[in-house]
Parts: C-alpha cells; sequence; structure tokens
C-alpha cells in the first residue's frame, strides 16, 4: 500500500469493477487551487472508473507492466512540487483511490485535498 497525500494505492489481484475505460491521460488526481497533481509515470495502462463518486472513491486502476512512478508535479511545467516524494510502483495491478476523513465539526466525511 503506497500514500501520496490524499492519494492511496492498493495492489489488486484483478480488476472487479466493469465499467472501466483505458486512457492516455496521465493525471491521476489534481490537486486544488495550486495547479499541481498526481501523475504515473512510466509504462502503465491506466484505466478510469466510471463509477466514481461519493460512494466509490476508486477513481482509477493500473495495470503496471515495468517499474513506474508516482510523481507530484506542476500540472502546467510538469516540474517537481517537492511537496512530496516519488514513489516506485512495481509491476502489478492496483486501484487509486481518493481518501476521505472526517470532518467533526460539519460532521460530515470529505474527500481529502491535497
Amino acid at each position: 500500500m503506497w500514500r501520496q497525500g490524499d492519494v492511496l494505492i492498493e495492489r489488486v489481484d484483478d480488476f472487479k469493477q466493469t465499467s472501466l475505460n483505458e486512457t492516455k491521460n496521465r493525471l491521476l488526481v489534481k490537486g486544488e487551487g495550486r495547479y499541481h497533481g498526481h501523475f504515473i509515470v512510466g509504462e502503465a495502462q491506466v484505466y478510469t472508473n466510471e463509477d466514481f463518486g461519493p460512494e466509490n472513491l476508486t477513481s482509477h486502476f493500473l495495470n503496471i507492466k515495468q517499474e513506474a512512478v508516482l510523481k507530484h508535479l506542476h500540472i502546467i511545467t510538469n516540474q517537481a512540487t517537492g511537496e512530496h516524494a516519488d514513489l516506485r510502483l512495481p509491476p502489478g495491478k492496483y486501484r487509486v483511490t481518493r481518501q476521505r476523513e472526517y470532518n467533526p465539526y460539519a460532521k460530515i466525511i470529505e474527500i481529502i485535498r491535497d
């Protein structure tokens, strides 16, 4: 299991979702208002989860063929932000989940925004 900011990546045996679409977009999660994003770099197939939403926080699935790297980059310049260290992911299948937290003041569960 790997975590980078508001992104949780877990190894899975197989993709159990049926509504997946392969995409060439390597941006997995965009940060809030700072032009930062979590990108997968390397030999990986990226699938968007069409069922992503409040009840299903799995946004993507990854099929990594050779070691890939999760990087936190500036969306416009593609430069490292320095906010998070790179995460190396070995070959395998993974699910990408937006993390959430309980806000005791508002008494709601919110998606974490990095």
